[in-house]
């Protein structure tokens, strides 16, 4: 007897020793064989299975568990913990209902921490909320433990007033409480209760720890105050030493420096870290100088990372996406994805953003039909908001409305009838803009501010003018005060219907100095219809307002040219010229087979160069038949009629329309991207080639979409 308890002691002695799962086999098997099957040596293998986090670990603890008739509260809750660890967390919650039918055991204070953090990996809320009506029942509802793992159940899922509650209501605290709430607080961006938790911290003489401030100085990004930071930074220092090899603390601290805007002060924490980079914080720095615009910097980081995460990757997508890098974006998205790099969410935001800057309609599709579609109703209306975006300003409308009145009533947000109107706006469909604004009313929606901007813009682009005064008057029963952007509206609504004095008068009743956004829209009208009395006052003023941007230039020289006042129009470009300021290029993108192609004025660079030319001859030639005379007006350089004629002939549009009638389908839809406003030359020559070549041609510019369809164009040449 006495040589059987050595040997079982020796056993358990390798058991606790042990570092693979092949030695706890073999401890196994000769506990077997010396016929040892002992309730202690059974638990500690069990414990090894679950916990070792080796493959096929949990499945033989499962079969040790079977084996034994009446498990104890121990071999229960080890069996819960790993399974709570695991890639299985619901097996967790089906053996505390298993324990529970049983009735042989009750639950203590180590079960239901193990079981709360199944619950919220599953991201099961409801079954959580059960489990605390459970720990009251067992009247472990006091326990600090437990009160620390309800306290993190809740933040996880933001109801982060929940977790304040089990705070205050603690008989006792401890560090692991005021850093689960803290970084509770952080999660759902409230710093302020973050730092009164903090104070509260000190005050009672619980002394931070590194995890302490890692929380704080997410918490400090929130605030975008860098002078408290760097605070915080120094308070590190006083309490822990100093931030030395914790590369967790390192990182926090480059992300808050980086969210500050202090990338030198980033820069110099993450120099620090050596070869010990974490891929957390080369993404903190990589976002830090995207958020500055300085994408080269970023993308120079980016390339030296030896590993990349999804986060590194979404960072430098999001990044090329923010400053208007589209193609870059969609390019770096495609290497992600040959990597076999799943993305999330976040991704899919960036990605369908750089889409919308294209107008990659059929880019944007594949990505809603292969990672969305499925998945996105009712979990993220934030990703269904820019599926919905993306639709509508690629020139799917319809497909925008499709996906917008699938989404149940109850989860509909206003940002989510704020992006379906705002492209309704953009496709020029006013009256259905303001029946979508009517709805949210219905559903009891409180419109904002943004909305009143889309539906004024809805107003404007539809010529709804009467209707749009009305919205625009009714603002202030809505508690908003109209602000620059719904002024510019307005000017833009009144004077594109020609009432020029009226939107003059209106520009100088504000309550601000107009911006150069209200006096192009000014200047735009005046051009429009002609009047170069007020046009002049408008360009001088965006002139003065910036005197390097080369499109006021070129935009009072067309006024003026068009008014033909042809030697003042001469005196603003040689302005210009003289200045050395550059007019923005044109471009056109026209999406071909999941490629996007990219047509610049005039620039003769693209592989079907000769056919293109062949299609534009042929182009020019049927329009000369059908009476249309290329309008040169705008074309102020000093060459004969037959050159300004070619030029106009090269505009991108026009290229990227040869290349879509050389390679699309008969009935398919051409669709075209422009950064720049359609000309007056083009907006003709489209409407009648959309009638001499039987297609409909959609074109988005740089305000709004233009579908031209037999002889016609959707925005009835108000635009």
């Amino acid at each position: 007897m006495k040589r059987l308890v050595l040997e079982h002691s020796s056993l358990l002695a390798l058991l606790e020793s042990c570092k693979s799962l092949k030695q706890a086999l073999q401890i196994h098997g000769q506990i077997v064989h010396s016929g040892l099957n002992h309730h202690i040596s059974s638990s500690q293998l069990i414990s090894f299975f679950a916990l070792s986090g080796c493959k096929n670990g949990l499945f033989r603890s499962r079969i040790l568990f079977s084996q034994i008739d009446n498990p104890n509260i121990f071999i229960w809750n080890t069996l819960m913990r790993g399974y709570s660890r695991s890639d299985s967390p619901q097996e967790a919650l089906v053996l505390y209902t298993s324990m529970l039918s049983k009735g042989i055991v009750s639950p203590n204070n180590f079960t239901f921490p193990f079981v709360l953090n199944s619950c919220a990996r599953l991201s099961s809320f409801k079954s959580g909320c059960q489990i605390h009506c459970h720990i009251i029942k067992f009247g472990l509802e006091f326990d600090l433990f437990i009160r620390n793992a309800l306290i993190h159940f809740y933040s996880i899922f933001g109801y982060i007033n929940n977790a304040h509650k089990v705070f205050e209501g603690s008989l006792a605290r401890d560090l692991v409480s005021y850093n689960t709430l803290i970084n509770g607080y952080a999660q759902v961006k409230e710093p302020c209760p973050a730092l009164w938790l903090f104070r509260k911290m000190q005050d009672s003489c619980i002394q931070p720890d590194a995890f302490t401030f890692v929380a704080m100085f997410s918490a400090c990004t929130e605030l975008n105050d860098p002078r408290i930071g760097k605070q915080f930074h120094a308070v590190v220092y006083k309490n822990l030493g100093c931030v030395g090899s914790n590369m967790l603390l390192k990182t926090a601290v480059i992300n808050m420096y980086a969210k500050c805007g202090l990338m030198n002060m980033a820069e110099r924490v993450f120099s620090t870290m050596g070869m010990s980079k974490s891929t957390a914080a080369w993404s903190s720095m990589i976002s830090g100088y995207t958020r500055e615009g300085k994408i080269e910097r970023a993308r120079q980081l980016f390339d030296q990372m030896d590993q990349r995460d999804l986060v590194s990757w979404t960072a430098m997508i999001s990044g090329y996406s923010q400053v208007g890098g589209f193609s870059q974006a969609l390019e770096l998205f495609g290497k992600m994805e040959s990597l076999g790099i799943h993305p999330d969410e976040v991704t899919m935001v960036a990605v369908l953003r750089a889409c919308v800057g294209l107008g990659a309609l059929d880019f944007g599709k594949r990505l809603h039909q292969q990672y969305i579609e499925n998945v996105v109703f009712g979990r993220n209306i934030f990703l269904t908001t820019a599926v919905i975006d993306m639709y509508a300003k690629c020139g799917s409308i319809d497909t925008a409305l499709s996906v917008f009145y699938k989404i149940p009533k109850n989860l509909k947000t206003v940002s989510l009838f704020n992006s379906i109107i705002s492209g309704l706006a953009q496709h020029g469909l006013g009256e259905t803009s303001i029946a979508v604004f009517r709805e949210m009313e219905l559903m009891g929606l409180k419109p904002d501010g943004v909305t009143f901007v889309t539906v004024l813009c809805a107003c404007s682009h539809g010529g709804l003018v009467e209707e749009g005064k009305q919205f625009f008057e009714s603002m202030l029963n809505y508690g908003i005060k109209p602000q620059m952007e719904h002024y510019g509206c307005m000017v833009d609504l009144l004077a594109r219907d020609g009432r020029l004095d009226e939107a003059y008068g209106l520009i100088q009743s504000m309550p601000y100095d107009a911006n150069s956004v209200i006096w192009r829209a000014l200047l735009a009208a005046c051009r429009l219809h002609r009047n170069a009395k007020i046009g002049e006052i408008a360009g001088q003023k965006l002139l003065d307002l910036e005197p390097d941007h080369g499109a006021h230039y070129v935009l009072l020289s067309n006024m003026l040219a068009e008014t033909y006042r042809w030697e003042e129009a001469r005196q603003v470009r040689k302005l210009m010229d003289d200045s050395g300021i550059q007019k923005p290029p044109g471009w056109s993108y026209i999406e071909h087979n999941g490629t996007l192609h990219r047509f610049l004025a005039s620039k003769k660079s693209h592989p079907q160069t000769k056919e293109i030319e062949l299609m534009l001859k042929d182009m020019t030639m049927k329009l000369k038949s059908a009476g249309y005379v290329p309008n040169t007006v705008q074309v102020v350089f000093d060459v004969d009629e037959e050159e300004k004629e070619t030029v106009v002939s090269y505009h991108s549009e026009k290229l990227a329309l040869a290349f879509g009638l050389i390679n699309s389908r008969s009935k398919e839809t051409i669709r075209i991207t422009k950064n720049l406003r359609i000309c007056g030359d083009c907006h003709l020559a489209f409407k009648l080639l959309s009638e001499i070549y039987r297609r409909e041609i959609m074109v988005r510019d740089a305000i709004r979409f233009h579908l031209f369809k037999k002889g016609n164009c959707s925005c009835m040449d108000f635009w």
